[in-house]
Formats: structure tokens, C-alpha cells, sequence
């Protein structure tokens, strides 16, 4: 019960607009990237690929007529997506891609070996203050609740002791407690 309420204490209307405040602000984790690839079983392929789009070839074509993935027959268009979403080397490459360039050389994850083609990035809008209410409230919940025990290790002390000796412990102050 001390604990919820020294945590529900620090859980105002003013703390929770200020957490929508810091995360409208933070546009990095609201980036998005649309994207289109290609996926092949080797790295040859891939490089040959990526030669053929140095020579001015049609990604799209390439993408309909080479990809593996699901995606080729739409010319591997994936749509748009933020971080977290992909696996990590493919995510890496395609964020670090300027609109309008394809990958330079192949990126390989456990699917295959990609070529990458950065269409357009973006930032998302955040979603609204009463949309995120819940969520950043159970944010500041867990953060408090966090620096709250924290603080109390730092200055508890804790020493082990048998069962035996706990029961037998208790089993005496039953016994005063009794003959009083």
C-alpha cells in the first residue's frame, strides 16, 4: 500500500503531459522509410543487381523479375516502416539510404541477400494525447515505481538465516507473547 502511494503520488496530469511532450519531441523514434527490394539466394546475384542499376536499369523491373521475396511481383515495394520493424542489417541499410538510392552493396540476412531502395522517409504523427494517456501513464508508473525500490536497496541491508532458526525464532516470541 506505501509503495502505490508513493508511486501514484508522483503520477500527475502535469507529469503525463510532460512524458507526451518529450515523446512528440523525440522525432528520431517516430522516423519512417518506405522502401522496395530485392531478394536473392547469393551475393553474386545481388552484386550483378546492383551492377545492373548502375547501368540505368529499372529497379522495379528488376525487382519483378529477379526477387524471391514475396514482394517482387510488386516490385518489391515493402511500404512504409520504422525502426524495429525489420531485421537489424536490413533496417541499418535501408535508414541510412538518401531518397532515390539503392543499396551499394548487398545486405545479407537469414532470408537472403538484399538490394535496397530508399523511396522516401518521414516522420509519423504521433498519435494523440488521449490515444498515448494509458501507455504513458503505465510508463511513469513502472519508472517511478523502478527508482522507488532502487532507493530503498541502496540503503537496506540484508543478512541470511536458516529456516530452523526463523521458526524457532518465532515459535519463542509466540511463547512471551502468550505467557503476557
Amino acid at each position: 500500500l506505501w509503495l502505490a502511494e508513493k508511486v501514484r503520488a508522483e503520477i500527475t496530469e502535469k507529469a503525463i503531459q510532460s512524458a507526451y511532450d518529450k515523446f512528440v519531441a523525440d522525432k528520431a523514434s517516430r522516423e519512417q522509410v518506405t522502401a522496395s527490394h530485392i531478394l536473392v539466394e547469393t551475393e553474386a546475384e545481388a552484386k550483378a543487381i546492383i551492377s545492373a542499376l548502375r547501368e540505368g536499369n529499372d529497379f522495379t523491373k528488376l525487382a519483378k523479375e529477379k526477387s524471391t521475396g514475396p514482394s517482387g511481383p510488386n516490385g518489391g515495394d515493402l511500404g512504409y516502416f520504422g525502426r524495429g520493424a525489420m531485421l537489424p542489417a536490413f533496417e541499418t541499410a535501408a535508414f541510412d539510404l538518401d531518397i532515390g538510392q539503392h543499396s551499394q552493396f548487398p545486405v545479407q540476412t537469414q532470408f537472403g541477400w538484399h538490394v535496397i531502395l530508399l523511396e522516401d522517409k518521414r516522420i509519423a504523427e504521433p498519435p494523440s494525447y488521449v490515444a498515448l494517456q494509458p501507455q504513458l501513464q503505465q510508463n511513469l508508473i513502472n519508472q517511478n515505481l523502478a527508482r522507488l525500490l532502487d532507493g530503498l536497496r541502496q540503503g537496506a541491508s540484508f543478512s541470511k538465516r536458516s529456516f530452523t532458526d526463523i521458526r524457532s525464532d518465532a515459535q519463542a516470541a509466540n511463547k512471551n507473547n502468550a505467557a503476557n
